[in-house]
């Protein structure tokens, strides 16, 4: 698996990553994630390999994938979602409340992307 500092640079200027301080938790904003070289042309496998990008990220932010509250989902087919909505459901099988979630049909940069996935999650201070 990759780690986030081995992700390619894209050639946009942003973060992978941004943190807003509210004094009694944090709010993370996660950039939209892809399979990028790795990407075998699977819905179901990139999303494996993002979510475990998503989750080693969070980690270096005192995080983790059970912290997120929000997903984006953009797939280039729809009629792929169930590929995905498999893996998110195992991923977030054990979680009380799951993350509110929004699911489009999108063009991605390169033609073997299948999907793309951002996130939005919160972490309470001291935890």
């Amino acid at each position: 698996m990759i780690s986030p500092e081995k992700t390619p640079v894209s050639e946009s200027r942003f973060s992978r990553i941004k943190t807003v301080p509210l004094g009694a938790a944090t709010l993370l904003f996660v950039s939209g994630i892809t399979a990028r070289e790795n990407a075998p042309y699977d819905v179901a496998k990139q999303t494996e390999i993002i979510f475990a990008r998503m989750g080693e990220l969070l980690a270096k932010h005192g995080a983790a994938l059970a912290d997120v509250v929000k997903i984006g989902v953009f797939l280039t087919d729809m009629r792929e979602y169930d590929q995905y909505n498999a893996v998110r459901n195992r991923i977030f099988a054990d979680v009380s409340s799951p993350p509110a979630s929004t699911a489009v049909e999108a063009k991605l940069g390169r033609p073997a992307l299948r999907i793309e996935i951002e996130a939005v999650a919160i972490v309470k201070a001291g935890t």
